[in-house]
């Protein structure tokens, strides 16, 4: 991803239809999610939903308290970051996607159809 943003000075991308390549490998949940089950409540296994936060290209602020190390340079409107703060914009994308096709929905119907 960084090469390709650095290869000019206005990079895009193009969404192409594609065939789907089967991946066997189970999913795997980053270290710094949330995850079940605990001590207090072992019965109960978290998280319900989980959204991709390890290396999302983000739009960047040349304000933010970045270090050097993580920017783009050549193109300082975006950053590679990792955690969940990352993640939500995903999740909140997902819930407001469902939501745009069913606006009478409640929020736990809106989670049952996204757990499913």
């Amino acid at each position: 991803v960084q090469s390709y943003t650095y290869s000019t000075k206005y990079p895009v991308a193009e969404i192409l239809k594609s065939d789907v390549v089967q991946d066997t490998t189970a999913p795997k949940i980053a270290s710094f999610s949330s995850r079940g089950p605990n001590s207090i409540v072992p019965e109960i296994m978290k998280p319900d939903i989980s959204a991709p936060g390890v290396d999302i290209l983000a739009a960047y602020s040349p304000n933010g308290p970045i270090p050097d190390e993580l920017i783009f340079h050549g193109n300082e409107k975006y950053i590679i970051l990792s955690g969940t703060s990352m993640a939500c914009p995903h999740a909140a994308g997902v819930v407001a996607y469902v939501k745009s096709f069913h606006p009478d929905w409640s929020p736990s119907a809106i989670k049952s159809a996204i757990m499913t």
